[in-house]
Parts: C-alpha cells; structure tokens; sequence
C-alpha cells in the first residue's frame, strides 16, 4: 500500500516529535539544561537531540552552515531549534519557518539562510502569541523564555500559523562577492572553525567553478599565506603543511596535514577573508 502525503504528515504529527538543539552557549553553564527543562516540561515525549553548542559566540553565519549541513538528515516532522541570537532583547524577530517537512524555530536574524535556499515551499511566522511562550520573559534569554516553549508546543501538536502572523520578508545572508568570479577571483569568509582545526568558508565547489580554471590551477591566499591548488583529501599534503580542499559538506577548507590550520594561521584566521584566483592556465 502506497501512503499518501497527507497520511504521512499525520502520522508525523502523532509520533515522538524530534527536537534538536543547536546553540553558542557551550556546556559549562546552565543555560543549555534551562532550555531542556522548558522542553520536558512542556513535551515529556520530545526526543530531544544536542547538535552542538559550540557554534563562536555571535556567529550567525558559523551556525547557518552548521545548520546547512545536517538539518535535511533528520526525518519528516522534526523541529530544529537553532539559539545563536547576539540581537536577543532588541527589535529582531522571532521566527518559525514552517518548509515541506520540517520546523525551525530561532532568531530572525539570517541564520535560516539555507532553510531558505534549500527547503521548497517554506513560510516564514513571527512568534507574537503570548500563549506558547514562558509567563515571564528575560531580555537576554530568549532561548528559554519563547524559542524552548514554543519547540515544545510544536512538538505536542501546535500549528505553526498558531503563533503569531507570517512574515514575508526573513533576514537573508547576502553575497554580493559572487559577482567578481567574472573577473576571474573570488573573495570568501571563513564561517566554521571544526574541532580538528579546519577552516570552513563559504565557497561551494559549484561557486569555485565559475572561475573557469581546473582546481590544480587556483590560488588561495589567506592571513598573508598562498597556498596553490584545490587537493582532494587532507593527506595530499606533506605532514604539517597547509592545503585547500573541499570537504564533505559541499564547502572550501583550509586544512593541514596532521595538524590543525587554525593554529597554523593564528585566532584571525577563525573570521579571515580570503581569495581564489587563478594562477596558472
């Protein structure tokens, strides 16, 4: 018997709804147990799932790209609860984004960016009713207060159109630099620093590959160093020196061979520019 989607969405709306956490609070504080606490109180069912909390402090874009590289691996139903949010207490919104088959409840702020980019058919709400929210809000916890309870509320059967009105007009993450690929360079960012010392960017293999040149032929310049040629895995490189590749998620990193890049370049280098061009060819 073949299921129809509308059968499936109802069984995904009866089952242990999935919940993952991704934040900047690390784990030496309360804050992430806080929020854990407004969930179970709330959801005794949610399965609740710690992506990580180790997203640098503030930074948007770093989580963004956390949340571009596991949040389609989780199944139909899922709520991504995803807290980095340095405008908490201000005018920035609250959101849910509501796509096909999943929910992501956070800040608007751009960090739903490849929600947006990805996920067909997605509505944007802002969390304006009171009722899925804590009775009392902090200024500066916003992660506890609305974005936790209204995860919850999600997880035991609340519409996504309940909590509050749409919004046409989320925060996006603009890249106006993809127009010099052109003039044949790219300029980039690093977004992500991972556990091991790799720099993750925000060039994708397709983006490099409107330089025109084949990746033996391109040129990354980052914190006054050069490194020649895209390599295809991280043991191309003698032990200890720096190369460039990309990695599993899709993006350019800058990596080291048995050592971590980041040391290498110095703490700049975890929010450095840099630039691709072609050498050679």
């Amino acid at each position: 018997m073949i299921l129809s989607d509308r059968t499936i969405k109802a069984a995904e709306a009866v089952m242990t709804r999935v919940i993952t956490l991704t934040t900047d609070f690390g784990t030496r504080d309360a804050y992430v147990g806080a929020m854990k606490g407004v969930i179970y109180s709330l959801a005794p069912r949610a399965l609740v799932v710690d992506i990580t909390h180790e997203i640098q402090p503030g930074n948007v874009e770093g989580a963004a790209f956390v949340l571009e590289s596991f949040h389609t691996y989780f199944p139909g139903g899922t709520i991504h609860l995803v807290v980095v949010d340095p405008g908490v207490g201000s005018s920035r919104r609250a959101l849910a984004v509501e796509s096909d088959r999943r929910i992501y409840v956070g800040p608007d702020n751009g960090v739903f960016e490849p929600v947006f980019r990805s996920e067909a058919g997605f509505i944007c709400y802002e969390l304006t009713d009171s009722k899925f929210h804590l009775e009392t809000i902090s200024h500066t916890f916003h992660g506890r207060d609305i974005f936790a309870p209204v995860a919850a509320h999600l997880a035991t059967g609340a519409r996504p159109e309940s909590l509050g009105p749409q919004v046409h007009d989320p925060v996006r993450l603009v890249k106006e630099r993809r127009e010099t690929a052109g003039r044949g360079y790219l300029t980039a960012r690093v977004v992500h620093a991972d556990r091991f010392g790799n720099l993750v960017t925000d060039i994708t293999a397709r983006e490099l590959a409107a330089l025109g040149a084949e990746n033996s032929a391109l040129e990354v310049s980052i914190c006054g160093v050069k490194i020649e040629g895209i390599s295809d895995y991280y043991v191309q490189a003698p032990p200890g020196e720096l190369l460039a590749l990309i990695g599993s998620t899709g993006r350019l990193e800058i990596a080291a061979c048995g050592r971590s890049a980041a040391e290498i370049l110095g703490p700049e280098s975890v929010n450095a520019a840099l630039t691709i061009t072609k050498f050679r060819g």
